[in-house]
């Protein structure tokens, strides 16, 4: 199988997620929880990784983290294969625990990244585990509202946004306990990169990789929308030279003065990326 290059960098804070082989239970007792968050302190601080978050359920985890040196592959890797090979052991079972390459998605940290928080807080209870948060141990909710102290969570860029000291406290556990699911469904959202326009592109730019069609697209049709005054679809099929010229200089103006990449205006016009490279080399 060939998998799509994952998304990365230094200084990038990630939302990863990984499920049990099969949908298979990757933590049965106590000890198993225990010993997974004894891995992620281990591997968090050997790779110089910022743990924010974390959501550890039956069948699934959940991490927000702070890539700080760009080792968020390593960091996983080692973390979940020495998890699994004492799973393995202890149930005297073989075989894959993590059925799955682990998903990540890069999420601009402050107004995003609340929001995350709040939902890797509320899995239990929108499990129906229990009816308040704080009645489930094994997620870092009990240590953003005081409940608890962490040696190695990095709670500071959630809750600074909620004041200093017990205030903050406070503030997010009302946040988390009231009804407003932000503007993010975090189930359904397919986007390598969930953030505001200005840090997808800039994401994007620094790290170099592609963004996928549902951030370029509408952003770029936007773009011929107000700076030509067209609609799209009328240059997807140009008729005539007139048009076949108007599709080259909105292609031209797209490329060099927008710097969309090759590929996403390729996509947009139903080209392939060499005849949109002859275009711009023109």
């Amino acid at each position: 199988m060939v998998f799509k290059p994952r998304v990365s960098g230094a200084k990038l804070y990630h939302h990863i997620y990984a499920w049990g082989n099969d949908r298979h239970p990757i933590f049965k007792k106590d000890c198993h929880y225990e010993c997974y968050l004894k891995l992620l302190r281990k591997y968090s601080e050997f790779f110089g990784i910022e743990v924010i978050v974390y959501a550890l359920m039956r069948w699934h985890v959940h991490l927000f983290i702070h890539d700080v040196n760009d080792n968020v592959s390593d960091f996983v890797m080692n973390l979940h294969g020495d998890y699994a090979r004492f799973y393995n052991r202890i149930t005297r079972r073989v075989g894959h625990v993590f059925g799955e390459r682990f998903n990540n998605k890069i999420v601009q940290p402050n107004k995003y990244g609340l929001w995350l928080s709040r939902y890797l807080h509320r899995q239990a209870v929108e499990a129906g585990l229990v009816v308040d948060p704080k009645d489930y141990p094994w997620t870092s909710y009990r240590i953003y509202i005081g409940l608890e102290k962490s040696e190695f969570l990095k709670p500071a860029i959630i809750l600074e946004q909620f004041g200093d000291g017990d205030q903050a406290y406070w503030h997010y556990k009302n946040f988390v306990l009231d009804r407003d699911d932000g503007p993010i469904d975090w189930q359904g959202v397919k986007k390598k990169v969930i953030g505001d326009n200005n840090f997808i592109k800039e994401t994007a730019n620094e790290n170099d990789f592609e963004l996928d069609d549902e951030t370029v697209k509408p952003e770029l049709t936007a773009v011929v929308n107000k700076v030509f005054g067209l609609d799209m679809n009328l240059l997807l099929r140009p008729t005539g030279r007139p048009e076949r010229l108007m599709r080259h200089k909105v292609i031209t103006v797209l490329g060099l003065e927008y710097k969309f990449t090759k590929s996403a205006i390729a996509r947009a016009f139903n080209l392939s990326v060499p005849a949109v490279s002859k275009i711009l080399n023109k």
